[in-house]
């Protein structure tokens, strides 16, 4: 082996011990780093709440060793500054080593002939051992930085767990730990929920840190996010639960009623209480005008002015003017809008318009509705529409204005009589249409039951007609024909003054005949004459009796002191409807109390599974739950919230004045 071949061998260990030792240095620096900001994390939180900026920096630290000790060694890709660390090592060789190595890469050498002194260089350098020398050199640098990156890896290992050391960052650096590694402790503490309101709401996302309970509007986002793997993680539910970046996220939508989200890591359980916000339908208001009014003459100007609120977002409103004409049951109407107007999402506004009641041109007895009608941005269960009262305007008419005192008599008894017509007319064109798809016996039966219907107004009108009640013929199965045969005929009917009640008898009397026969379509027109003809009756004029009724006077000195007592009672005191939820609750809430110290885990499980039962019902004793609760997981003392929850549930105590009656022992 030449010298040259030797300076060579002893290049190739240098530069690998450089590269080694710029590795090693520069991996134990980073995790040095990541150790010593784990332990100042405990002091300061921010560091605790993110560690991305604490990787960035150790890694750019590492890399800024690594690099530095590997420039301090670019002086090995050089043959002669080899040979003259080895020179420097070795002193016996007195540059032998130096002038063996240059005259080696020389161009002028002569390869047959040779320098007269190159064997003797040769035979100087061979006479010593360069590669145990180098070995021995390089021994001590590369040991220091292996224990460098010992002390290093230890340093992050004893780091505290709860910052981000063990569970979230050290499985990253670790050659001992992955990214699916499971940590010992629980993966539940320090757990952070996101929470984004929907689009329509128009809101910030909030974060809060370690919560017991999220309140949020109903159709937000929630994502909850903790430190570690997704491995062994469980959510009840369909949650779904994923893993990026060394974290595990559970999102999902606040529901539409209160729930409880389960969480559970191996043997670590936590609840997690879901407390949604309705989105509430707006409110309005009429601000003008303020009153109904009757006017003698069609016209008038109304300005209207309505006062719309909501607790999230308007979207539009406007005014809606329902016009009605005719009188009693036979009557039309047509409905009016106002242009839209836009809120644009803002929690207030008002809106108006104007109304000429001339231009609606109105007769007499005609009458306006008004009313103001908003809704809400919900896009998810809405929108909510709210309407304001409605705002009348009468048109009197002429007769109103008569100076005689007068009480209307009774309405005739024919009017109920109209009104069951139009439902039979109804009832029997449903049943035309459904023939078709009706068995025979089916079709009989309700023909029959709409028949039996039709004939007690037949009897009514006949009651009215002749003053005397019809002699119902009892009717047996299969007797139809002869109890139509035993029907009055419309002509016997004499001396009724009243054209109308005839005709609706007439028609009446057909009608029952086709349907007790089952035949509901030829029974339609005759029933139709009947309600026109019970309509005609009903709207002829009226009775009026002039003056009031007397009153009936109570002689008092006569009456006075003439009853019989019949003993007295003791007052009875009323009793509350019984509340079977604060019952259960209360029950349950002595139990959780009997737990807390024996199981506290079992007791916050408890107490958060009845605060989702109590939010729809009870909220003030939700409320001092959560209270107790976040008080028992932060450690404090929870007697005040548990007190408070106490009397929510309980009710304020009962003072009794004095001592209570003896009950005999």
């Amino acid at each position: 082996m030449t010298a040259l071949e030797r300076v060579r061998g002893s290049q190739r260990l240098l530069g690998a011990a450089a590269v080694t030792q710029a590795l090693a240095w520069g991996v134990a620096t980073t995790l040095a780093i990541v150790a010593v900001m784990s332990f100042l994390a405990l002091a300061i939180p921010r560091l605790r709440d993110d560690s991305t900026l604490t990787e960035i920096v150790a890694l750019v630290f590492g890399i800024a060793v690594a690099g530095a000790l590997l420039w301090r060694s670019r002086h090995l890709t050089s043959t002669s500054r080899v040979a003259l660390w080895i020179e420097e090592r070795i002193p016996e060789l007195h540059y032998s080593l130096v002038t063996a190595v240059e005259q080696g890469e020389s161009p002028f050498k002569d390869s047959q002939t040779g320098s007269p002194f190159g064997q003797g260089l040769e035979n100087a350098v061979a006479g010593q051992d360069v590669g145990r020398v180098t070995l021995t050199a390089l021994r001590r640098g590369v040991l220091a930085a292996v224990a460098g990156l010992v002390v290093a890896a230890l340093l992050l290992y004893v780091s505290p767990s709860s910052a981000f050391g063990r569970a979230g960052t050290r499985p990253r650096f670790s050659p001992f730990g992955t990214a699916s590694g499971v940590p010992a402790a629980s993966r539940l503490e320090d757990i952070q929920v996101q929470i984004t309101p929907p689009a329509y709401a128009g809101g910030r996302t909030t974060t809060l840190d370690d919560p017991s309970s999220v309140a949020a509007l109903t159709g937000s986002s929630v994502a909850i996010r903790g430190k570690g793997s997704a491995t062994g993680l469980t959510a009840s539910g369909s949650t779904r639960i994923s893993e990026a970046g060394g974290r595990w996220t559970i999102s999902l939508l606040m529901p539409a009623k209160p729930a409880a989200l389960t969480l559970r890591d191996r043997t670590f359980e936590r609840i997690i209480v879901l407390d949604p916000r309705a989105d509430a339908p707006p409110k309005i208001a009429l601000a003008s005008s303020l009153r109904d009014t009757t006017l003698r003459t069609p016209r008038l100007v109304v300005h209207l002015n309505a006062i719309v609120s909501d607790d999230i977002g308007l979207d539009a409103g406007h005014f809606e003017y329902l016009i009605t004409t005719g009188s009693g049951e036979i009557f039309k109407a047509r409905t009016i809008t106002t242009p839209v107007v836009q809120f644009n999402g803002s929690r207030s506004a008002s809106m108006s318009a104007t109304l000429d009641i001339a231009s609606l041109k109105l007769g007499e007895g005609d009458l306006v509705s008004m009313r103001a009608i908003a809704q809400d941005g919900n896009t998810l269960s809405g929108p909510g529409v709210a309407t304001s009262d409605t705002r009348t305007i009468r048109i009197a008419r002429a007769d109103e204005y008569d100076s005689l005192a007068i009480d209307a008599a009774a309405p005739q008894p024919i009017d109920s009589s109209a009104t069951s017509q139009r439902m039979l007319i109804l009832m029997t064109e449903q049943l035309v249409r459904e023939q078709p798809k009706l068995l025979r016996e089916e079709l009989v039966k309700r023909a029959t039951e709409i028949g039996e219907l039709e004939e007690r107004i037949r009897r009514r009108v006949h009651e009215i007609l002749t003053e005397n009640p019809e002699e119902i013929v009892a009717e047996q199965p299969g007797d139809s024909a002869a109890t139509i045969e035993q029907m009055e005929a419309p002509e016997e009917i004499t001396g009724a003054k009243n054209p109308d009640l005839v005709a609706a008898y007439n028609a009446l009397w057909q009608a029952v005949r086709s349907l007790r026969i089952a035949e509901p379509a030829p029974a339609l027109p005759p029933m139709r004459i009947a309600l026109a003809a019970l309509d005609r009756a009903r709207l002829a004029n009226r009775l009026y009796l002039r003056g009031a009724p007397p009153k009936i006077i109570v002689d008092l000195k006569r009456v006075r002191l003439t009853g019989k007592e019949k003993g007295n009672s003791n007052t009875r005191t009323p009793r509350s409807f019984a509340d079977s939820t604060r019952v259960r609750l209360s029950a349950r809430f002595n139990a959780a109390l009997d737990l807390i110290e024996k199981q506290p885990a079992r007791a916050m499980t408890e107490l958060a599974l009845m605060r989702v039962e109590a939010l729809p019902s009870l909220p003030d004793f939700a409320a001092a739950l959560g209270q107790a609760t976040d008080a028992i997981r932060a450690g404090r003392d929870a007697t005040l919230p548990l007190l408070r929850a106490r009397r929510a549930l309980d009710g304020p105590p009962v003072v009794t004045p004095g001592l209570p009656q003896w009950t005999g022992g």
